[in-house]
């Protein structure tokens, strides 16, 4: 069981690779809580999708083949994951307090993509909000900022 999770986060050493790479696993957790956030409400909306795949790709600066390829991945992981610690703390450890801050910006645009904020959803972000150690005005701010983009 714990390598088919190292595995899918792309942390089990292969013959070509000698250390795992640490932007790899940052992109991975990243787009499992996004995809989580996209699936959480009981169904995909094609907003949803279309936001957090663009989300993804200016953020680490992804091909449309890379892009798709780390979705997928997400979503084999997060349709198995029971909790979001280990996402967050790749997150934690990687991002510093301000690009904590755009995850939550990125998580809000995820769910406020299909115009309607499920309680499920709300709920997801306060928790991940909690994780990430991101404070309630900070997270407020992060939600208005995503509600004018839209």
């Amino acid at each position: 069981m714990i390598g088919r999770v190292k595995t899918l986060l792309g942390l089990a050493a292969r013959e070509d690779d000698v250390a795992p790479d640490p932007q790899n696993e940052l992109r991975l957790a990243a787009a499992c809580i996004l995809v989580e956030a996209s699936l959480i409400d009981g169904h995909v909306d094609q907003r949803e999708t279309s936001a957090l795949t663009a989300l993804l790709a200016a953020h680490f600066e992804l091909g449309e083949a890379e892009v798709i390829i780390l979705v997928e991945q997400a979503t084999k992981i997060a349709n198995d994951a029971v909790d979001w610690n280990r996402f967050t703390r790749v997150l934690k450890s990687e991002f510093d307090a301000e690009e904590r801050i755009a995850m939550m910006e990125m998580l809000w645009q995820v769910v406020l993509a299909d115009g309607e904020l499920h309680a499920y959803e709300d709920s997801l972000v306060r928790r991940i909000a909690g994780l990430l150690h991101v404070e309630d005005h900070d997270r407020a701010a992060a939600r208005r900022r995503a509600q004018a983009r839209l």
